[in-house]
Formats: structure tokens, C-alpha cells, sequence
């Protein structure tokens, strides 16, 4: 999978509490325009690879 988050932007979604990086990427994914499935579901992996984010933090605010 291509990186789709430079350092810099990895580095301030670290800072962040995981709702507000989830937010922070689905409202960056919207804003780019048409979005599929699978732009969020290559976000949300990359989020999870550098261990922002768990599986189970993005079932439970996607249920939202």
C-alpha cells in the first residue's frame, strides 16, 4: 500500500485523541472530493499500521 500520509501529518494526527484523528481523516477524505470505500479502508489500514488507531477505535466511531 502507498503511503497517502507524509510525516508531518502522521506526526499531528499522533497528537491527537484517536476520535479526533478519525474525524481529522474522514473530513480530509470528504473535502478531496468523490471518495470510495476504498480510500477510507487505505487510510484507516495506514492509520492502524502506525498504530494511531485500532480496528476496533474505527468500527466503534463509524458506528456514530
Amino acid at each position: 500500500m502507498a503511503d497517502l500520509f507524509d510525516f508531518e501529518t502522521l506526526e499531528r494526527l499522533r497528537t491527537l485523541s484517536p476520535r479526533a484523528a478519525y474525524d481529522s481523516v474522514k473530513d480530509a477524505l470528504y473535502r478531496r472530493g468523490p471518495t470510495t470505500s476504498t480510500d477510507f479502508l487505505d487510510a484507516y489500514e495506514e492509520l492502524v499500521d502506525e498504530g494511531i488507531l485500532t480496528w476496533e477505535q474505527i468500527e466503534e466511531f463509524g458506528g456514530d
